[in-house]
């Protein structure tokens, strides 16, 4: 392509009764692109047809309409795992900067404080709402301060036996008892703060008995300080971003109720995925150092039979769990509790 500088030139000396030959001696210019210039009144653009198209571009309404259902973003990384099944074979990359220009707003990372911990010795328990309203669900959460593996269970209150239940439970998981576990100042944890002196709490029966039984010492966070337990506070975010939402927005369109047992029936298989991920904050994977972590656990004594849950609002599917003989923590076994 000339400029418009030699393009003026070739049309000037045209003017002046010079031949295309000698414009082309004089300007060095290619003589059959002074001819198509000398035909052209105004210098065209050159029009390319050969544009690559971008191997998102099939995608791109699917992702669209996708994201239009969640009112939070959903990671790159969940969407691409999910068009890779439909064929996509392009780079994360080509996925992130579509989305860049797709979000308007982006979602602000949770700030936490965040403390290590020795193997073995903390974990971070936490009730988080994943979806409010008269038909609530709730995610009991844990997370072990040292490995980062973590553990959910959906519910359809918050009691305290089905807090016991879901202690069970996450205790199967991971193979052992981590010797602290850290709490909100929730009812169904403790009654009342300093009710025998300074740090010394009256905590909720069927809690401490648990701890008894178990072998855990009861942590409290500061009042209105619940941002100190921010390895669980970090992992229910992620939980909701990476789960819970694309979950709601893949059956929006679809007859398909969002149940507790709903979500149970996937959580499992998206743990070891999830505990199997590079962590963000430690740069290792959560699974790996549980298998360091495990010898440092408290042996789990396990119930000959749990307390089966009476109440008419009590969860249903924690009112039995199943008996398993723990040998190790590779846990991929509990893919198994899922029908």
């Amino acid at each position: 392509m000339i400029s418009m500088e030699e393009f003026t030139v070739i049309h000037v000396l045209k003017r002046q009764g010079y031949s295309i030959r000698a414009i082309a001696r004089i300007t060095g210019i290619d003589r059959r692109t002074i001819t198509k210039g000398l035909k052209e009144a105004e210098l065209q653009p050159i029009v390319r047809t050969n544009k690559k198209i971008s191997k998102l571009e099939r995608y791109k309404q699917f992702i669209i309409n996708w994201i239009n259902k969640s009112e939070s973003r959903i990671p790159s990384t969940v969407i691409l795992e999910e068009i890779k099944q439909y064929g996509y074979v392009g780079s994360l990359r080509i996925l992130q900067e579509f989305l860049t220009k797709e979000y308007a707003k982006r979602t602000k990372p949770d700030q936490v404080i965040r403390f290590e911990t020795a193997p073995g010795y903390q974990a971070q328990v936490d009730w988080t709402t994943v979806r409010a309203g008269r038909n609530a669900i709730y995610a009991f959460a844990i997370t072990l301060g040292y490995s980062r593996a973590s553990f959910v269970w959906f519910t359809d209150n918050m009691s305290s036996s089905t807090l016991i239940n879901c202690h069970h439970r996450a205790f199967a998981y991971f193979g052992g008892v981590p010797k602290t576990i850290l709490y909100d100042n929730m009812k169904t944890v403790v009654e009342q703060r300093n009710a025998y002196g300074y740090n010394l709490h009256k905590f909720h029966r069927e809690l401490l008995d648990l701890s008894k039984t178990q072998g855990f010492n009861i942590k409290l966070c500061q009042p209105y300080r619940a941002k100190t337990k921010g390895k669980i506070e970090r992992f229910n975010s992620y939980l909701k971003s990476n789960f819970y939402r694309p979950l709601v927005a893949k059956f929006v369109d679809t007859p398909i109720v969002i149940t507790v047992e709903l979500l149970n029936s996937h959580i499992l298989n998206w743990l070891n995925k999830a505990n199997n991920r590079i962590h963000g904050t430690t740069g290792k994977i959560p699974n790996e150092l549980l298998s360091d972590e495990v010898q440092y656990l408290s042996t789990y004594v396990k119930p000959l039979e749990l307390t089966k849950l009476t109440d008419s609002k009590k969860d249903k599917s924690l009112s039995t769990l199943p008996v398993i003989a723990i040998q190790q923590p590779a846990l991929t076994v509990y893919d198994g509790l899922v029908d």
